[in-house]
């Protein structure tokens, strides 16, 4: 399952080269030159992806096939015998699916016949630059926060002062920026809205609770944690609230 990760990357840049050099792609008028918009999505993707590619191997060390995320390492646990099946639905068909779905958007930003750029180009441009923006500044804050050596237990400085997912964030608003590509080429939502749909209820009421319950674990730092959420946004960055700790069940 290590390979999931670098496959959130490699599945869309794939994608993204194919529509690209795909014959509906090519300008009648213009010598078989690319339309604007594939041109800036193309670029804003490879962008996103080399990012994260980066992110994620500086990660582990620069190694490659060693290390897996630590929730399928949960469910190979639990699951036993029966993990074969468990991550052939949960990790391969699940996460595939997820990944053609965001990635939906694509044929319809890089057709040829797609209106000219306007006002949601802008729009869409500026989300996905914010999202790699956010998303890289939040995972450098991680990574310096993990580095530090006799750190906090909570990191809540930087973004994660306003967010307790920023990264998320940043990741989130990427693909809603990506999808109006899509709608600013062609003006119907959907079904390239479908990736977003499916993807961004389960990021947000599934992997973050899942990591939530992680970090209250530790009985050292589950208290201060408490605190955080309850003065913390859970994934949009907002103003520090006053409010009292959520109590242990």
């Amino acid at each position: 399952t290590w390979l999931i990760d670098p496959h959130w990357q490699l599945i869309p840049m794939s994608i993204a080269a194919f529509w690209y050099s795909h014959p509906d792609a090519a300008l009648k008028t213009d010598g078989g030159s690319r339309h604007p918009r594939a041109q800036l999505a193309l670029a804003l993707l490879f962008l996103w992806a080399s990012r994260l590619l980066h992110n994620y191997f500086r990660r582990e060390g620069w190694n490659f096939g060693l290390g897996e995320d630590w929730r399928y390492a949960d469910m190979r646990g639990a699951h036993g015998a029966a993990w074969w099946l468990t991550q052939f639905f949960a990790v391969s068909l699940a996460q595939h699916g997820m990944l053609v779905g965001l990635t939906l958007p694509l044929q319809a930003a890089m057709a040829a016949e797609g209106s000219a750029l306007n006002g949601l180009d802008v729009v869409a441009f500026l989300i996905c630059l914010g999202g790699i923006c956010t998303g890289c500044v939040a995972d450098n804050q991680l990574r310096r926060y993990m580095l530090t050596k006799d750190r906090p237990l909570i990191l809540e400085t930087g973004l994660w002062r306003y967010s307790r997912h920023p990264n998320h964030f940043g990741e989130q608003s990427w693909w809603i920026g990506l999808l109006l590509f899509g709608v600013a080429a062609k003006g119907q939502w959907w079904p390239i809205c479908f990736g977003v749909l499916f993807n961004h209820p389960l990021d947000t009421f599934v992997t973050l609770p899942l990591i939530e319950q992680r970090m209250l674990r530790g009985p050292e730092r589950a208290q201060l944690f408490r605190e955080y959420q309850a003065r913390t946004s859970l994934i949009v960055p907002l103003p520090r609230r006053s409010g009292s700790p959520k109590k242990a069940d």
